[in-house]
């Protein structure tokens, strides 16, 4: 039962907003009533940090093994985390847009919901990889916030214009997934080129 109100919450936070979404619709989305579902979670940011908290658990895992992959190249690792955010993003077409909206409302939600996800310090032992690999020679010297800025923004951008673009480009979903694959060849070509140390 858990799971399944999780993932009511999942929809209904994703399409509405932590502001807009109410307990008693996240209950009926279930098929329960209120005190049932408070019975799980007493409180909306308990609720909202479960829902983070299974859409992090999803993704950042894939991410942080890939970055300390240091026997494949730039280009494998890229790949290996553009693949697991597609997979997500087209499960949940309007979750860029929400974790956009949710950043900018109450970030501190979030970063607490991270630390309690205990991903911090993977993240940390993620990134010193990076830097060390940087320090070594092996990657080009870089800052890390430019490198996560130029892969996020790639990343995230077609499906945050999604709907607008499919009007300007007169798209359907066929021609959208073939423009993410080639997208995806785009975000690894810019990747390589920040960080790709040339011999």
């Amino acid at each position: 039962m858990e799971n399944k109100i999780i993932d009511a919450a999942r929809s209904v936070f994703i399409e509405k907003g932590y502001a807009e979404t109410s307990m008693s619709e996240i209950a009926a989305r279930v098929g329960i009533n209120r005190p049932a579902l408070h019975y799980y979670f007493r409180t909306k940011d308990k609720m909202f940090q479960a829902v983070f908290g299974s859409i992090v658990s999803s993704v950042i895992p894939k991410v942080f093994e890939a970055l300390t992959h240091r026997e494949k190249s730039i280009a494998q690792r890229v790949e290996s985390i553009i693949d697991a955010y597609y997979t997500l993003f087209l499960e949940n077409p309007r979750l860029p847009m929400f974790m956009l909206r949710e950043l900018n409302r109450d970030s501190d939600l979030l970063i607490k919901t991270i630390q309690q996800l205990n991903v911090m310090d993977t993240a940390r032992k993620a990134l010193a990889s990076v830097q060390e690999e940087m320090n070594e020679g092996k990657l080009k010297k870089v800052s890390l916030q430019i490198a996560f800025y130029n892969f996020y923004s790639l990343l995230t951008f077609p499906f945050l214009t999604r709907v607008v673009s499919t009007k300007v480009f007169q798209n359907d979903d066929k021609d959208f997934l073939t423009m993410l694959s080639e997208w995806k060849q785009n975000i690894i070509s810019q990747m390589e080129n920040l960080l790709e140390e040339k011999q």
